[in-house]
């Protein structure tokens, strides 16, 4: 009987261990500035960024990995040159693993995402480019990450986004308060707008407001501003849990406007309850 439960106490100790809470850090930005408080080296695993936005200003906030053989500066000097010229080169040397958007009257976002051991992430916050041309304001620090797991395990979602051969799959139903996990599986990169649409507003009339690709057409089939509900995500089996809050429950559109992917298709209406 004694060591039996002894047993048992080492199973409880074990499944207890092996089911710690996804840790979190604090990320407070602004489009020049950002901070990611960690004390040091960060455990591998899911990990959740909590991020508040200091200021008014819109803000995205990317987590992303160099290429091989790239470094710090390369890659800066890449995106300096993406500034002059509208390009996107920057694109090709990194790989976001994680992203996010706080964007109007939202102070703040949350992501999950897992850490890989012993790598160093890029941490970039950044505004909106200003309409006269120029830098696009942004701010760059680093996460380290250690060898060490930190055992924890992602809560599922409530809902799942594949985003797969130009479409997006998955879930049709989203919450308007929860977790939407976005999986990217293409080789490219994406990301995901939801437009709230208006009452009655036909699958063939948001197909071609769509296609048409104007603010005009647009106004005709949507009922409001846009929720960033997935910022630019890399290819290659990455994966983002979001928390989201939309403004209101209804029927909104999905697309990716990412290298014109509309165009090929990359939209969908779901349903937020």
């Amino acid at each position: 009987m004694i060591l039996g439960a002894v047993a048992a106490l080492c199973l409880v100790a074990a499944l207890a261990s092996a089911q710690q809470p996804v840790p979190t850090l604090a990320v407070n930005a602004s489009p020049t500035a950002v901070a990611v408080q960690a004390p040091g080296p960060v455990p591998a695993g899911p990990t959740r960024f909590d991020v508040t936005r200091q200021g008014t200003k819109d803000l995205s906030l990317y987590v992303l990995l160099l290429n091989a053989g790239v470094s710090q500066q390369e890659f800066e000097n890449a995106l300096r040159s993406d500034d002059r010229t509208g390009g996107e080169s920057a694109a090709g040397l990194a790989s976001i693993q994680g992203s996010t958007a706080v964007i109007g009257s939202d102070t703040r976002r949350a992501m999950t995402f897992t850490l890989k051991p012993g790598l160093t992430y890029l941490v970039v916050a950044e505004g909106d480019q200003p309409n006269s041309g120029g830098p696009t304001p942004r701010a760059i620090t680093t996460l380290t990450t250690s060898a060490e797991a930190n055992g924890a395990t992602a809560a599922a979602p409530d809902a799942t986004v594949r985003m797969v051969g130009l479409r997006f799959r998955g879930d049709s139903v989203l919450p308007r308060r929860g977790i939407v996990r976005f999986q990217n599986g293409d080789g490219v990169p994406h990301f995901a707008l939801a437009f709230p649409l208006r009452s009655k507003v036909t699958s063939k009339q948001f197909t071609q407001a769509v296609q048409a690709g104007s603010q005009r057409a647009f106004g005709r089939v949507v009922s409001g501003q846009p929720y960033g509900l997935q910022n630019i995500l890399s290819g290659g089996n990455t994966s983002n849990d979001n928390e989201v809050k939309f403004a209101k429950a209804g029927r909104y559109g999905l697309v990716c406007f990412f290298d014109e992917h509309h165009r090929v298709g990359m939209y969908r209406i779901v349903t937020v309850k």
